[in-house]
């Protein structure tokens, strides 16, 4: 029983004192008679026939007498503020001290910690106790943290806006800060602790100690903090380490590797078993993946932490050409040089020179073009090179036909093969397709391509084993040998167009891409240069422009620069070669908070929140006092009042209720199908919506890309659409927005039946869903072609009743219901956009869904200033071309087939001609 009081609390108990008013309620309702019977007058005879019925006093009902003090009661007791959960009572006299630790390891439990002070905020206001707040991580113009006073309802607004940086506290100088305090009488200390170990920490509790009783609120035992402490890459090879504060559980961390432009590129679970504080991941990837991964993070711990850019990639390709460019003076188009350089120039830093300059700084290749014989020396520095990692590629020539070397993979015929000339009776050869051994493999063979002269090896039994690319007549193109830990490669034809065309073809990159990838990289000496910052990182990981208060970042003083508020973590330098400073670069190793003094108390975060209980009591009060109003009208007789106005009275009932109820909801974030508006709004305003996926990140840009296109509807059409809906399709009524945007994601959850057939209504009475599965813009992709997104399109059409799906072709009205257009591109290009193919008579022609893959949100996407969120790679054309898409979907929606006559107007115009 004890317990179950304690659960409770009031906010303003000497209401409670109405309660003693039931009583004269009670003689009140009691002395309330009903109303008089009536009785139509009779002729007289009737009268006398009538049998004579004994009066007895008429009193109210008990059960309506009961009802009614109910109801009495539920007032007093809804005034009175009731709080389910309130916690205990301050064990001092003095004011409420929080202190919070709001770096990166406290984001990943943020909403806990947030609604955690929000409690002891309340508890503060019913005991009209003020609040100091302390942040421990210095703000974003570096001042260290200061006390600030404040009442309990400042402190509530002030956390609920709150988030944290991507910096650590400095314990330090919150300590300082409480030992400045004075304060009257001894303080209630509550430290949100972010549960990692540290000299200063120890400092912040004796502080702490010294003015109050302190209670230190750490995350539950079985909930870690884990880092992403580094992303190195071996050739093909990445590597990912982990590092987490906590050993003495089994635990599951979700690797996911993304590009620039959120493409996922990998995904892989990492284990830590109990006892492991650290643990990695190994992963091979081709070399077009390896280079375009931008970012690693832990899926589920949105932190700074748990995240790590790369910046300009996980290596640095140096390349030294060596060479002769003679031919270059009158002819540059002769020169094997000027063909190498443009193909290396999209992945590696090129260095050119003599052989033996060359080597004295660190490269990842080393490319011979028609290099016959290397002096001794050159040739001793170079094998070593090779067998220390190196990769060289040698290409044939004039002059390797003639001569040769010991660096070559395969012993070489003098002289070559001529495959095209007055003294051959061959034609050039095209090349066979590569095979599963080579690292070629996979690469498509342009018809086009064709040898017509090539060095021939000598056969031997390794010979094929050696053989990375051949001719259709099965002679080799490329040969290789692995020599220590490195590679020796020889291209049996010319790196200029002399003996072919193969150096004019885009394979000609790829095969060099390929060849580079093998290589262990180079180690670039940091410069003594400032680079400036270019995005940053907030304390969730998610990225955000530089502030005025960044600095920038000195290069040869990388590894003593701290992260703070001048130097946070992000990219800085340009975009070509960006330099990735990281948490887990620098972040001491974590450790759980041990034991604690003697008279600290220890709490945890989250636990059961306090609920204001005050509310329901009053709409449960509101409720049974209409229905009080329906049974008097029912006593009086007013019987055919009641029957009319039942279903009247029981709506307004339920909607007064709903109201109250959701009243004390409004400071809080609102969910996706909350009732934050009336029906009448949504009925009256044109407004678009976008579905909820459950995905922060995707829900967040879809909003973004949903207020992008209502700015630029009001900028150019007379469409004037209001704030986009988030929708909940299991909760959510459809059929108020003309237009819905879809995001597909691998996590969203199936919908249930009730949800499907809202959906498969929708669809048929004239609703569109523009369904986006944001992969590669081929959404109707099949087997390993498709991605998540498609896949789980496909799921969800499977339950729906949708025709059969056509292309979007130059002449549908898609592309001209305002701008005229045949492509549709958004974050992606190229991608096809399909429509069910419906008769042009049936939903005027308006197909019911759109699908596409093309990231529509992100392209339209703006922040509040007008500002683009996304990065396209066709940058401003491609995004007003995808802005034009969105005016021309909604157009689409709005005003049906009145263009599709435009489609015919030809045929129409030739035949009044006639």
């Amino acid at each position: 029983m004890n317990a179950l009081l304690s659960a409770f609390a009031f906010g303003q108990p000497w209401i409670l004192l109405g309660l003693l008013s039931l009583p004269v309620i009670w003689w009140l309702l009691r002395a309330t008679p009903p109303a008089p019977q009536r009785i139509s007058f009779p002729p007289a005879r009737l009268i006398f026939e009538m049998a004579r019925r004994e009066e007895t006093p008429a009193r109210t009902p008990w059960w309506l007498l009961l009802l009614r003090l109910l109801i009495a009661a539920l007032i007093v007791a809804g005034l009175a503020r009731p709080v389910l959960n309130p916690g205990a009572e301050f064990a001092s006299s003095g004011p409420v001290v929080l202190i919070v630790d709001d770096g990166w390891a406290a984001a990943q439990s943020w909403r806990a910690r947030v609604q955690t002070m929000v409690d002891i905020a309340n508890r503060a206001r019913r005991q009209e106790r003020p609040v100091i707040l302390l942040r421990t991580t210095p703000d974003p113009d570096a001042v260290a943290p200061r006390a600030a006073f404040m009442s309990a309802t400042e402190a509530q607004g002030i956390i609920q806006g709150m988030e944290p940086r991507s910096w650590r506290p400095d314990h330090a100088a919150a300590a300082a800060a409480l030992e400045g305090l004075s304060l009257e009488g001894a303080a209630n200390l509550y430290w949100l602790s972010n549960g990692l170990e540290g000299a200063d920490a120890r400092a912040l509790i004796e502080a702490a100690r010294r003015i109050g009783t302190l209670t230190v609120i750490e995350r539950p035992a079985g909930e870690s903090v884990t880092l992403v402490r580094s992303v190195e890459g071996a050739g093909a090879q990445v590597e990912v380490r982990l590092e987490r504060d906590i050993d003495t559980t089994a635990e599951t961390a979700m690797v996911r590797m993304a590009a620039e432009d959120g493409r996922i590129l990998m995904r892989r679970p990492v284990a830590f078993e109990p006892g492991m504080r650290q643990t990695s991941l190994t992963e091979t990837l081709p070399v077009e993946a390896l280079n375009q991964i931008a970012r690693v993070e832990i899926e589920g711990r949105q932190s700074a932490g748990s995240l790590a850019l790369l910046g300009d990639g996980l290596k640095r390709y140096r390349a030294g050409l060596a060479g002769t460019r003679e031919p270059e003076r009158a002819q540059p188009l002769l020169s094997d040089l000027y063909y190498l350089e443009r193909a290396l120039a999209p992945f590696a830093e090129i260095r050119e020179g003599e052989i033996a300059r060359l080597l004295d700084e660190p490269l990842s290749m080393l490319v011979l073009a028609d290099v016959g014989q290397l002096v001794e020396l050159d040739r001793l520095r170079v094998a070593d090179w090779i067998e220390k990692g190196g990769v060289l590629v040698r290409f044939a020539g004039p002059r390797l036909a003639e001569q040769s070397d010991d660096l070559l993979p395969v012993a070489i015929r003098q002289g070559g093969r001529n495959l095209q000339g007055a003294m051959s009776w061959s034609e050039p050869a095209k090349l066979a397709p590569f095979p599963e051994s080579s690292p070629f493999r996979g690469l498509p063979v342009p018809n086009d391509v064709s040898v017509r002269r090539q060095v021939l090896a000598e056969p031997t039994v390794d010979l094929p084993e050696k053989t990375w690319a051949r001719l259709e007549d099965g002679t080799p193109l490329v040969t290789a040998e692995a020599r220590g830990k490195g590679w020796l490669i020889l291209v049996h034809t010319s790196a200029n167009t002399a003996w072919s065309n193969l150096s004019l073809s885009g394979l000609f990159v790829e095969m060099l891409r390929r060849m580079s990838a093998l290589s262990t990289g180079i180690d670039v000496e940091a410069e003594d240069r400032m680079l400036a910052p270019q995005t940053v990182l907030d304390g969730f990981g998610r990225s955000a422009r530089p502030g005025p208060t960044v600095r920038p970042l000195n290069q040869a003083a990388v590894a003593e620069t701290p992260i703070g508020p001048r130097h946070p973590p992000g990219l800085y330098g340009e975009d070509a070669a960006a330099l990735a400073f990281n948490v887990g670069d620098r972040a001491a190793q974590p450790v759980r908070l041990g034991d604690l003094p003697a008279g600290v108390l220890r709490g945890e975060i989250g636990g059961d929140p306090e609920r204001d209980l005050g509310p329901w009591l009053l709409a449960l009060a509101l409720a049974l006092l209409l229905a009080d109003f329906v049974i008097a009208l029912w006593l009086r007789g007013h019987h055919r009042f009641s029957r009319r106005s039942a279903t009247a009275s029981a709506l307004l009932c339920a909607a007064l209720t709903a109201g109250l109820v959701l009243a004390p909801a409004t400071g809080h974030a609102q969910q996706a199908g909350e009732v934050d508006r009336s029906v009448v709004e949504d009925a009256l305003d044109m407004r678009l919506a976008y579905v909820v996926t459950g995905d922060d990140r995707v829900d967040r840009m879809s909003a973004a890309g949903m207020f992008g296109l209502n700015e630029i509807l009001r900028a150019r059409t007379s469409v004037e659409p209001v704030e986009a809906a988030a929708l909940d399709i299991e909760r959510d009524e459809l059929i108020f927005y003309p237009v819905v945007y879809w995001p597909m994601t691998e996590s969203q959850p199936a919908l249930s039946d009730r949800a499907v057939q809202k959906l498969d209504s929708y669809l048929r009475t004239g609703g569109l869903v523009l369904f986006d599965t944001r992969d590669d813009g081929s959404p109707i992709g099949r087997g390993s072609d498709a991605g998540p997104g498609t896949m789980r399109l496909r799921q969800l059409l499977s339950r729906i009743d949708v025709g059969p799906l056509k292309s979007v072709d130059e002449d549908h009205v898609l592309g001209r219901s305002f701008y005229l257009m045949d492509v549709f591109p958004g974050r992606y290009s190229g991608g096809r956009v399909w429509v069910e193919n419906l008769d042009s008579s049936a939903n005027d022609g308006v197909s019911p869904l759109v699908i596409g893959g093309a990231d529509w949100a992100a392209a339209w996407a703006m922040d509040d200033s007008g500002r683009p969120v996304a990065m396209l790679h066709g940058g401003g054309d491609q995004r007003e071309m995808s802005f034009r898409f969105g005016v021309n979907l909604v157009m689409y929606a709005l005003t049906g087939n009145y263009k599709a006559d435009q489609v015919h107007l030809p045929a129409i115009l030739e035949r009044l001609g006639q």
